[in-house]
């Protein structure tokens, strides 16, 4: 996670998720700090009980027991809570790519056009609406919870039928709205190129010219709606999927594991692993650490 500020912006946070699924369930941690966050994963937040006004871009929502919102991460937003009052939530962070992954782009679009289209979306969820979500969610944190076969596996179908059914809820929602905004467009256009292109070696120059526009526009743009550098994401993503390969790849050496994250050149690779993770990639393997959202 890196801290930064933009023109015009309050102090943020630019987050990054250390494995493709995150969550966060029943949570009754006081919130530490209300500080702005951006991100490029998405985001389904419920909230349980409690006290807590939700800021999204320039939105600002008085949340109730029974809100759901649902974020595409790359807007600023923030929740706000009175000091000494109760704050219960569910957030589930997940990577778009690795969830939709094998599925046929007629079910990618349904899955993921509660987010892309509707952007930043609050409903509020009653009867059996409220206990069917429920249920489901408590059945994904008792698998992220276990250690058994296939547990990720089983986890990520569990999640797709999840956004099954909030798709059948903002069908009607979504039909009715207009794209998202040209900006967001070439930056889930960056976000979607570097998941496609990571591990080649690529430049401004190369995924400008993908995008049919100038690296400069390019760089301020992805600065000014992300809070962050193209550079900074695309090393953040190689050291992620490096993260993936450790745990999930015993048999790879510290050299595949390397290339197969896109760096050429293996103590770059050390420098940038321990620079941003805090050990080596060695020490990460056996230490045998889960991986969770900084």
């Amino acid at each position: 996670m890196s801290s930064s500020s933009s023109k015009g912006l309050p102090s943020f946070e630019w987050m990054q998720l250390k494995e493709p699924i995150d969550l966060s369930y029943y949570n009754e941690q006081p919130l530490i700090s209300g500080q702005f966050h951006s991100h490029a994963f998405y985001e389904i937040y419920y909230f349980h009980e409690g006290c807590c006004t939700y800021l999204i871009g320039d939105s600002v929502f008085a949340l109730k027991p029974g809100d759901l919102l649902l974020m595409n991460g790359l807007t600023l937003h923030c929740p706000s809570v009175e000091p000494d009052s109760r704050y219960v939530r569910s957030i589930l962070h997940f990577d778009p790519a690795w969830v939709c992954k094998g599925l046929s782009e007629s079910a990618k679009t349904i899955l993921l056009d509660p987010f892309d289209t509707l952007r930043n979306h609050r409903m509020t969820l009653t009867g059996t609406n409220r206990e069917e979500f429920e249920a489901l969610l408590a059945d994904i944190h008792r698998l992220s919870a276990s250690t058994t076969h296939y547990r990720q596996e089983r986890m990520t179908l569990r999640i797709q039928e999840l956004m099954y059914v909030i798709a059948g809820w903002c069908q009607a929602a979504v039909q009715g709205q207009d794209s998202i905004s040209e900006k967001e467009r070439h930056v889930q256009h960056v976000v979607s190129f570097v998941e496609e292109n990571y591990m080649h070696d690529l430049t401004l120059e190369r995924i400008a010219r993908d995008m049919h526009i100038t690296k400069h526009y390019l760089s301020s743009l992805f600065k000014e709606v992300t809070g962050t550098t193209v550079f900074k994401y695309l090393y953040h993503r190689r050291i992620n999927q490096a993260k993936i390969l450790l745990r999930l790849h015993p048999y790879l050496s510290i050299t595949e594991v390397s290339q197969a994250s896109g760096f050429k050149h293996l103590a770059h690779f050390s420098r940038m692993f321990k620079s941003m993770v805090g050990t080596t990639p060695e020490h990460y393997r056996r230490s045998g650490d889960e991986l969770s959202l900084t």
